[in-house]
């Protein structure tokens, strides 16, 4: 994986990444992107992998394949002014999650995720024990 001195995803490699998931999200081969494109296999894989020498001229292109952006395709965002109500503890953890790193959000997401199952379990436990008590034994 290609970091910078501060430990984080290069940009051109997060590029690379981002092309490749695209790419799999639209169900196409190497070959058939690169035969949309123009271009061999060999040139879309070289770019899969890090290496983007002539990327720049076809970004508009594949961001228009892709169906996104060329902001969206280029930085993986956009930005867009969407009105949503919070309640002050909401807005907390957003402005909170937005300062995270990539990285780190991956894990305020699954640890979340972690903690919403097993209050559902708990749930589930609770009302299974509820229907025990409700119903007469034979």
């Amino acid at each position: 994986m290609s970091m910078n001195k501060k430990g984080e995803i290069s940009p051109s490699f997060a590029l690379t990444r981002r092309i490749a998931m695209l790419r799999k999200s639209q169900g196409l081969s190497q070959q058939q992107l690169a035969d949309a494109l123009g271009v061999s296999r060999s040139a879309v894989a070289f770019w899969e992998t890090g290496r983007v020498g002539s990327l720049r001229k076809y970004i508009p292109k594949l961001a228009t394949l892709f169906g996104v952006s060329t902001e969206a395709f280029l930085t993986g965002m956009v930005e867009e002014d969407i009105p949503a109500i919070l309640t002050p503890d909401e807005d907390d953890l957003l402005r909170l999650y937005r300062l995270l790193d990539p990285e780190l959000k991956l894990t305020a997401q699954k640890w979340m995720e972690r903690q919403v199952n097993k209050q559902s379990a708990a749930r589930q436990k609770e009302t299974a024990n509820q229907d025990d008590q409700a119903s007469p034994l034979p």
